[in-house]
């Protein structure tokens, strides 16, 4: 298949071997959020969304970090009493406000989705992240849910999504003090599922191995796993027969069996 690549403004796209590459493209600020930045990120993400043949997305900042948070320039119009908030778009899924839509487009995207944090994940970043199914991390990468030290609360799902990962005493408490963490401390708090000297790297090498497993199994996997907590027992336990029943026999199933036995030295 050939690449795709596209240009969204502040966000690069790349879509290679079922691989969908998610670059923040403000390398001079360390990718810190503007307002057009937020819109970049919801069309990249609703494009990807759309897309049946992407397996596998990675979200990764050029340059040193990951993001820095909000653009310096939005906290001095909010110093001077003239700031405002974005115009809410079409929802995506529960979120309307244009910020939480940057975050929340990756949560609905079916495919699982990978965030690579470099050397920071600020505010509107760390929340970026949380938007992600898994979080690989620099063990000396810093973290952080600062909004309190600028008066204000996460706004970009952070209050509703950092207590499902980290508990709700672990989210009070980044998100009362404002504290700065390490990615080994995130790690061990379970926020980040691994850490990598190289993130950006590794999380590559991580969407490439999973873009090369069955997309409707990993699709239905994601699925299932965020029913978890969200529904009855009995509503999960008959989502799962519905998804087994939907992959067994059909010819990425079939592929995936073919190869399995190859590894296995059966085929």
């Amino acid at each position: 298949m050939d690449a795709f690549e596209a240009e969204y403004g502040t966000v690069t796209l790349t879509i290679e071997d079922r691989l969908a590459h998610v670059e923040f493209n403000r390398p001079e600020t360390l990718n810190s959020l503007t307002h057009e930045m937020f819109a970049d990120l919801v069309d990249a993400g609703r494009f990807v969304e759309a897309r049946d043949d992407v397996a596998a997305v990675v979200l990764t900042g050029k340059g040193a970090g990951f993001c820095s948070g909000l653009d310096m320039s939005e906290f001095k119009k909010m110093a001077g009493g003239q700031a405002e908030l974005p115009e809410a778009r079409e929802g995506v899924g529960p979120a309307k406000a244009l910020a939480q839509q940057a975050v929340f487009v990756w949560q609905q995207v079916e495919a699982p989705v990978i965030a690579a944090v470099q050397k920071v994940a600020f505010g509107g970043g760390l929340q970026i992240a949380l938007g992600a199914d898994l979080r690989i991390a620099q063990p000396d990468a810093k973290l952080s849910m600062m909004e309190i030290n600028w008066g204000i609360v996460p706004d970009m799902c952070g209050t509703q999504l950092l207590p499902r990962v980290v508990g709700a005493g672990n989210a009070k408490r980044m998100i009362f003090t404002g504290e700065v963490i390490t990615g080994q401390r995130a790690y061990e708090m379970g926020l980040v599922e691994e850490l990598a000297q190289e993130a950006n790297a590794r999380a590559l090498e991580l969407g490439r191995e999973l873009a090369g497993k069955s997309r409707s199994a990993l699709t239905q996997a994601k699925m299932l796993v965020d029913l978890s907590g969200r529904a009855s027992l009995s509503d999960a336990f008959a989502a799962e027969q519905r998804a087994i029943r939907s992959l067994i026999g059909g010819e990425e199933q079939a592929e995936a069996v073919r190869k399995r036995m190859r590894e296995l030295g059966k085929g």
